[in-house]
């Protein structure tokens, strides 16, 4: 019995350590008032660099309702670095594929969406800044829970 315990936990050390991908930043925003995503509330987030010699992933999270009522959602960002620079891109946030499921990972009500919107890119030591808007018609993109970023570095 103490040899199986000793194996089970001695595999699971091994599979934490050979991990591949280690998270640098994260963060998450929720937007408590009704769920809704006003068009003027930014989302900025902050994070350093401090190694250089790796390649990184920035992941964009989405939280929605389940069932959401649109297939995607214009999201804007703003990627300032440390020389000052700034780089902007939108995306069209697919939320549903061409038959209509839903591409987020749902539980109960909450389905959390995760997109790559940087992978595989090196980054130069320093401090960034990301600025996230959505671009909805209206005033506020509703059912929305909350937003987030994530930076990854992979040896």
């Amino acid at each position: 019995m103490k040899t199986k315990i000793f194996f089970l936990i001695a595999s699971v050390f091994i599979l934490i350590s050979c991990s591949k991908v280690k998270s640098n930043y994260s963060r998450f925003d929720e937007f408590p008032e009704n769920h809704q995503w006003k068009r003027s509330d930014a989302k900025t987030f902050d994070f350093t660099i401090d190694n250089d010699s790796q390649s990184y992933d920035i992941v964009f999270k989405f939280s929605h309702v389940f069932d959401y009522q649109f297939n995607s959602v214009p999201i804007n960002f703003v990627m300032e670095t440390p020389d000052g620079n700034k780089e902007k891109f939108a995306i069209d946030l697919k939320i549903k594929d061409s038959s209509g499921k839903q591409l987020a990972d749902c539980s109960g009500d909450v389905c959390d969406l995760t997109l790559a919107i940087k992978d595989n890119i090196k980054l130069a030591k320093g401090n960034y800044k990301i600025t996230v808007t959505n671009s909805f018609k209206g005033p506020y993109l509703p059912n929305v829970i909350g937003v987030g970023l994530e930076v990854n570095g992979k040896n």
